[in-house]
């Protein structure tokens, strides 16, 4: 089975790169993030695309802002379940269940600002309390998106690592060491323990991302019991179309 995850930064303005690169990376299921479309505006080239079922959590709490998609090749499921989980803002949250798994796609806030941080830090906070009921429950967990926390200074390249900036606070990282502690596994960073300059995200400053001046902040967090079935992860670093590249998970034993 094969996971993606990508923030796309509008899919209106990605639709043809969107298109093409599911053409040719035959993604099994597909997180979108940052759609900044509501569902009535997802191009119909996308809608009726064949081949896939897709699920919208469009940009209904403001126009052209946020909002998460998920696709869903046919015949992978049978008895699947949506969920947009209660404590979804701004709509940042999809969830799709299966017998034993649960995908959790978001968008997580980045935070600027006083309020929208306080957000930011709410929102990882009840995630986590989330997906620690999911385990709780024997379920497997995949969690993927963009995280908008560089978690390490590993995580992040030197030149953009200033004390202080948002996705770097103590507070924000310690969010993520408590989804570790309850029992997700970073996968990529245990995959690649030491590996420098691993980025998903540039900002848009000229030639950042030619120099690689990026942020590792797109991730996949899987439970335990998922670890070993891993056959790779990677960033699909070529595509270029949007600031963020997309996430790639292979994985055996996943039978929704």
């Amino acid at each position: 089975m094969r996971i993606a995850s990508w923030n796309i930064n509008g899919i209106r303005a990605r639709r043809d790169s969107l298109l093409g690169w599911i053409d040719r990376k035959k993604p099994d299921i597909l997180v979108l993030e940052e759609l900044k479309a509501q569902e009535k505006d997802i191009p119909e080239e996308i809608v009726a695309m064949q081949g896939y079922k897709k699920y919208w959590n469009g940009s209904a709490f403001r126009k052209g802002y946020s909002g998460v998609g998920l696709l869903l090749k046919e015949g992978l499921c049978g008895e699947c379940r949506l969920e947009i989980p209660e404590f979804d803002c701004e709509n940042r949250t999809v969830v799709l269940h299966g017998s034993n798994l649960s995908v959790i796609g978001t968008y997580v806030p980045r935070g600027d600002g006083d309020a929208h941080y306080a957000v930011k830090l709410g929102y990882l906070s009840d995630l986590g309390t989330y997906i620690l009921e999911l385990l709780r429950e024997g379920r497997q967990v995949i969690h993927t998106g963009d995280i908008n926390v560089a978690h390490t200074d590993l995580d992040v390249h030197h030149s953009q690592n200033k004390p202080g900036i948002v996705g770097l606070r103590p507070e924000e990282r310690a969010a993520i060491d408590r989804h570790l502690e309850i029992g997700l596994h970073d996968i990529m960073r245990e995959r690649f323990p030491d590996k420098k300059d691993m980025f998903t995200w540039w900002p848009y400053w000229k030639g950042a991302r030619e120099r690689n001046l990026g942020w590792r902040i797109d991730c996949f967090y899987l439970s335990k019991g998922l670890i070993g079935d891993v056959v790779d992860v990677r960033i699909d670093s070529a595509e270029k179309s949007s600031d963020h590249a997309p996430v790639i998970l292979d994985i055996r034993s996943c039978a929704l």
